[in-house]
C-alpha cells in the first residue's frame, strides 16, 4: 500500500504516542491478565488499509479498555463537563473526552506514554490533515483507535465565489 509521504511524516509522532498509550494504559500486567482469563502476553496491533479513497490506520490492544465511568468522573472533576451534561452524553461523546487538552485518567504520568502530553496532540495532528479519529473500547477486552485520512494531502478544500456572473 502506498500513502502520501507527508502523511507518514506527520503521523509518526501521533502513532508513536498512541502505541505508547496502548502499552502503558491498556495492556495489563501478566498476572492481572491471567487472573481475568487472558493470555499473559498482551497484544497490540497496528494496521493500515485503503478504504474508498481513504487511508484507515488502526491501533488496537487487547488490554483493559477505557473505563467510561472513570472518564466521566475525571471530566467532571476537571470542570470539563457537568454531571448534568454527563448524564445526557452518548458513549461516543464520552469517549471523545480523552482527546481534550490535558485530559487523563492516569493517576501517575509515566515516561512511557504521556510524559505530560495528552491524546489531544494526536487529535490535532489528524485534524490538520483533514482526517477523523474514533475510539471503540470494551471494558476488560481492549481498545481500538481508528484514524481515517484522505489518500493524499495534496487534496485541498477550496471555496468558489461568483460575483456578477464572473
Amino acid at each position: 500500500m502506498k500513502i502520501d509521504k507527508a502523511m507518514v511524516e506527520s503521523l509518526s509522532d501521533p502513532l508513536l504516542h498512541m502505541i505508547r498509550n496502548s502499552i502503558d494504559h491498556g495492556i495489563e500486567l501478566p498476572a492481572v491478565r491471567q487472573s481475568s482469563g487472558k493470555d499473559a502476553t498482551g497484544r497490540l496491533t497496528l494496521s493500515a488499509m485503503h478504504r474508498g479513497g481513504h487511508v484507515v490506520i488502526e491501533v488496537a490492544d487487547d488490554g483493559r479498555g477505557v473505563n467510561i465511568q472513570k472518564v466521566i468522573s475525571r471530566a467532571i472533576e476537571s470542570g470539563l463537563i457537568t454531571s448534568d451534561r454527563a448524564a445526557h452524553m452518548t458513549p461516543n461523546e464520552i469517549m471523545s473526552l480523552i482527546f481534550e487538552p490535558g485530559f487523563s485518567t492516569a493517576s501517575v504520568v509515566s515516561e512511557l506514554s504521556g510524559r505530560g502530553v495528552g491524546m489531544d496532540v494526536v487529535k490535532t495532528a489528524v485534524q490538520q490533515m483533514q482526517g477523523s479519529l474514533s475510539v471503540d473500547s470494551d471494558l476488560g477486552q481492549g481498545t481500538l483507535i481508528r484514524i481515517k485520512m484522505p489518500l493524499t494531502l495534496a487534496v485541498v478544500g477550496i471555496v468558489l465565489v461568483e460575483e456578477h456572473g464572473y
